[in-house]
């Protein structure tokens, strides 16, 4: 399930390390789903609770870019679960490029983490 917020509630209700370390989760999850064998980077989810002791600056630059994360995500999940409910196996490139933009995602907050 996908929540909507507007841009000024978004920007007045800074989002609990908690949350931030469930936003890595799924994306680890939805990585698993495309590649069943892992390829992830290598970083847990508890990780990034770190995060809560971070500055208010770095938090929103961390929740900014994992909403993005999670958007890209969550795009290209649909597209190949829309294919395959179609009855159609997505092309194995696709598939890659997906997985690839979560890994890609995933390693940038990791830096941003450990800076």
């Amino acid at each position: 399930m996908l929540q909507i917020l507007s841009i000024e509630a978004a920007a007045e209700a800074p989002v609990a390390g908690g949350e931030l370390a469930s936003r890595i989760a799924g994306l680890q999850r939805a990585l698993k789903l495309l590649e069943p064998s892992g390829g992830g980077p290598s970083c847990d989810a508890e990780e990034f609770e770190v995060i809560e002791f971070a500055s208010e600056g770095a938090r929103r630059c961390f929740d900014s870019r994992s909403e993005r994360v999670i958007g890209e995500a969550a795009a290209g999940l649909e597209a190949v679960v829309g294919s395959r409910s179609a009855g159609h196996e997505p092309h194995p490139v696709a598939v890659d490029l997906v997985a690839e933009a979560i890994r890609k995602g995933l390693a940038n907050l990791s830096d941003l983490i450990r800076r």
